[in-house]
């Protein structure tokens, strides 16, 4: 079990993994299952970043409506990311 466990770790998300759904034209969201958390990844004109074509994230506790700040980044959410930027972060969560 153990080393399933670990190759259950090792699986790093992709960026082109994510299933999006677009709400509007230049509004997208993604959201996954990372570690016990649900995280939600949008790009939208009011997002992070959005109007340049950047990604802003947002972490909530397993299965409430309270957004989490797992990783310290002193806000709710974190923006300004690249597709690689969303893994990154993806990668962090996963490794709490």
């Amino acid at each position: 079990m153990a080393n399933l466990n670990q190759s259950l770790k090792e699986i790093k998300m992709k960026f082109k993994d994510l299933k999006w759904r677009a709400h509007a034209e230049n509004d997208i969201q993604a959201w996954t299952e990372v570690n016990g958390y649900d995280v939600s990844i949008i790009r939208n004109a009011l997002s992070y970043g959005g109007d340049k074509g950047l990604y802003e994230i947002g972490v909530y506790k397993g299965g409430t409506n309270k957004m989490s700040d797992p990783l310290g980044w002193g806000d709710d959410v974190k923006g300004w990311l690249t597709p690689e930027g969303v893994e990154k972060e993806l990668e962090l969560i996963q490794a709490l």
